[in-house]
C-alpha cells in the first residue's frame, strides 16, 4: 500500500486571497474526507502572522489538518541554501542572482545561523498555534548540508523538497511540455540523507499558476504519476501552492477528485506528513542512504 500526502506551500504568506485559498481548500478536503499538510511561513517577509492567518490556520488545525514549517520569512529563495533544482527550472535567473549575491548569501549557511532561524520559527508556531512542527520544507527547494545539521539539532527529522519530476515545463519560458522524465539523481522513495534526516521526495505539482488552462492534461498526468509512484514507494507527496489554488479553484477541485479516485482505485490511502512522522512510517519507508549531491 502507498500512502499519499496532499502538501500545500506558503500558508501564512500573502493577502486575503491567499488566506481564502486555505479556507476554501480545507473545506473541500473536509467534504471529501481527505487530510492535508500545509507548510506555513511563520514570519512572512519579516512580519508577524496576521490575525486573519492565525484564525484560518487554527481552523485548519482544529479540523484535523496538519501544519508544518516552511522556512522563517521566505523573503527570498535563498533562506536555507544555494539554488537547487527544481527551483532553478522555475526561475532560470535564480543561479545568476545567487552568483551576484554570493558574498552576501554564503555566510547565511552556518549551522548556528540556520538553527537560530528554525528555533524562531518553532517558537512562533508554539506561541501562535500551540504546535511543535516535526517536518520541514525549505523555501524554493534551496538547501544545504548546514540546514540538515540544524534540523537534526532542533529535533526535526523529516524534510521534503526534492522532486521526482517537475511540471514546470508548461510555463511560458519553458518548453510547454508537461510530462518530464523522472530524475535518477535521488531515490524515488524516502531516504536517509544528511545528518540522518529522512528526505521524502515530492511527486510533482499540478496546480501551478496557469495550470487550469490545460486542466485535463494536468489531471491525466497526475493520474499516470500517481499510478507510477505506487509501484515503487510506500509514501508519495503531492505539492500544491496557495497561489496556484487561488488561481483556479475549479481546476484544483477537479484535480483532487481525480487523484483521490485513482488512489482509491489502487487500494491506497491518504494521510498527513505529521501522522506518518509520528507513527514511524516515514522511518520504516526510508532507504538507508541518499546521494551526496550538495556542495555546501
Amino acid at each position: 500500500m502507498t500512502t499519499f500526502v496532499w502538501s500545500i506551500d506558503d500558508a501564512g504568506a500573502g493577502d486575503h486571497a491567499m488566506v481564502e485559498s486555505l479556507r476554501r481548500m480545507c473545506a473541500f478536503f473536509d467534504s471529501r474526507g481527505l487530510p492535508s499538510t500545509w507548510f506555513v511561513v511563520p514570519k512572512a517577509r519579516g512580519k508577524p502572522l496576521s490575525a486573519e492567518w492565525q484564525e484560518a490556520l487554527a481552523m485548519a488545525r482544529d479540523a484535523g489538518h496538519d501544519l508544518q514549517l516552511h522556512g522563517l520569512t521566505h523573503e527570498d529563495c535563498y533562506e536555507f541554501g544555494p539554488p537547487a533544482w527544481p527551483a532553478t527550472s522555475i526561475v532560470p535567473t535564480m543561479q545568476e542572482e545567487f552568483d551576484r549575491r554570493r558574498d552576501e548569501l554564503l555566510p547565511r549557511y552556518t549551522v548556528e545561523n540556520l538553527r537560530a532561524r528554525l528555533e524562531e520559527g518553532l517558537a512562533i508556531f508554539e506561541r501562535a498555534l500551540a504546535i511543535r512542527p516535526t517536518v520541514f520544507r525549505a523555501p524554493c527547494g534551496a538547501i544545504s548540508k548546514a540546514m540538515f545539521a540544524a534540523l537534526a539539532q532542533v529535533g526535526i527529522r523529516y524534510h521534503t523538497v526534492m522532486y521526482l519530476s517537475g511540471g514546470y515545463q508548461h510555463l511560458p519560458h519553458n518548453s510547454g511540455v508537461l510530462a518530464q522524465p523522472w530524475t535518477t539523481a535521488i531515490p524515488h522513495r524516502p531516504f536517509r540523507w544528511y545528518s540522518d534526516v529522512v528526505e521524502v521526495p515530492i511527486l510533482n505539482e499540478y496546480t501551478w499558476r496557469g495550470a487550469g488552462q490545460r486542466s485535463q492534461e494536468f489531471i491525466d498526468l497526475a493520474r499516470q504519476e500517481v499510478a507510477r509512484i505506487a509501484a515503487v514507494s510506500p509514501v508519495a507527496v503531492i505539492l500544491m501552492h496557495t497561489h496556484g489554488i487561488a488561481d483556479d479553484y475549479d481546476h484544483a477541485f477537479r484535480l483532487v477528485d481525480a487523484v483521490a479516485e485513482q488512489v482509491l482505485r489502487q487500494s491506497d490511502r491518504f494521510a498527513t506528513l505529521g501522522e506518518l512522522a509520528a507513527s514511524g512510517e516515514l522511518d520504516a519507508a526510508a532507504l538507508d542512504t541518499g546521494p551526496d549531491i550538495l556542495s555546501f
